[in-house]
């Protein structure tokens, strides 16, 4: 069957309440939904989310100038010259490997539908039913971050992700405070999001920060700091998580050879797509390294595709994933809700990637 329309929609989604980090605070996030419809008139949806560099509206705009020809006529079967297609689209900037993702996503929601299979399915197989993931906690006030930490304890999660990097000495405190508050038996892990710059006070940080149990630090120096952050990872008894430096295949190559990550965080988004995110975590188990998946945070479309590729791959880690941005949302463009159930995801077993949109919601959401 071929692909008769790609078209990507522009759309945003606010916030329950405002989300920040080291970066910033933000109130609402932009996303594009990619709708690839084939001969039959069934379709696929993709999400473009969160895309910096401009931003997923501006995404949207050139998938709908100057990718959707290029698409029609291609066969949804043909996965490998549709992602030839996208891959020389893509040549000119990363940032518009969250468009390919977008497009990809939806080609594969939409062969999913077509075969009436789900796309774990076509990735080799389900290896688990549900995905365990991290209880996420916003920067905030050391007492407000205390009290969110017993509420994600008492929903069932069993491993708390910390923002840190703008205040040392507030972090400590919240580690502190934090570690006091909860059973010992729940781990506790922090992301810096690049924001220590100096490799050997990072390292006093952890090595305070892992006499309160913490034992995975998330992207703790620049990506662009191999160096510094393999001379880290030699000397700390946290393990390093790699988040921003690794897109696509090729930085996790980079990080792999030079011994700079403990485990690697795949994105759907960064990597370029489904097929994208699933050669990273095959790489990984060439150097005898496991993954976890983060969240741009997508919504619930972005987040199907997450599950999905988390259920098929042998050597994602036991340790939690963060396939829970989608939660954060006030409101979403797709009909059914994804199930969190004691901490973890459930893995939509529908064809496709389980999802439909609401083309109401889709409207009223519409930028």
């Amino acid at each position: 069957m071929k692909i008769v329309s790609v078209e990507a929609v522009p759309v945003t989604l606010n916030f329950r309440e405002p989300v920040s980090d080291s970066w910033g605070v933000y109130a609402a996030s932009r996303h594009g939904i990619v709708i690839v419809r084939g001969e039959s008139g069934e379709y696929g949806a993709g999400e473009i989310a969160l895309a910096w560099f401009g931003g997923a509206h501006t995404l949207c705009q050139d998938v709908n100038r100057h990718w959707s020809d290029k698409l029609v006529g291609l066969d949804i079967g043909d996965m490998t010259r549709i992602v030839q297609t996208l891959d020389y689209l893509c040549s000119f900037s990363k940032r518009h490997l969250l468009a390919k993702a977008g497009v990809e996503m939806a080609v594969w929601d939409l062969l999913g539908k077509t075969l009436g299979v789900p796309v774990y399915q076509l990735l080799g197989g389900k290896q688990r039913d549900r995905i365990a993931l991290t209880g996420g906690m916003p920067m905030d006030a050391v007492e407000r971050m205390t009290e969110t930490a017993v509420k994600r304890v008492k929903e069932g999660y069993t491993e708390l992700k910390l923002k840190v990097g703008l205040d040392e000495a507030k972090d400590l405190a919240a580690v502190r405070a934090v570690r006091n508050a909860i059973p010992d038996s729940v781990r506790m892990r922090v992301d810096a999001n690049m924001a220590w710059k100096d490799a050997k006070r990072a390292k006093t940080v952890i090595d305070e920060m892992t006499a309160y149990g913490v034992d995975i630090v998330e992207q703790p120096l620049p990506d662009t700091q191999l160096d510094e952050l393999a001379w880290l990872r030699s000397r700390t008894d946290a393990m390093i998580l790699i988040d921003e430096g690794v897109w696509d295949v090729h930085d996790a190559k980079r990080h792999l050879e030079r011994e700079a990550a403990d485990m690697l965080h795949v994105y759907i988004s960064e990597a370029g797509g489904i097929g994208g995110a699933k050669r990273i975590f095959e790489l990984a188990a060439l150097y005898g390294k496991d993954c976890t998946i983060g969240s741009m945070p997508e919504g619930r479309i972005g987040a199907a595709a997450s599950a999905h590729v988390a259920a098929a791959m042998g050597n994602l880690s036991h340790r939690p994933s963060d396939i829970r941005g989608f939660t954060a949302y006030a409101e979403d463009v797709v009909s059914e809700e994804l199930d969190i159930a004691e901490g973890s995801l459930i893995v939509p077993d529908r064809a496709g990637l389980g999802v439909t949109i609401d083309w109401d919601k889709l409207r009223a959401m519409r930028a």
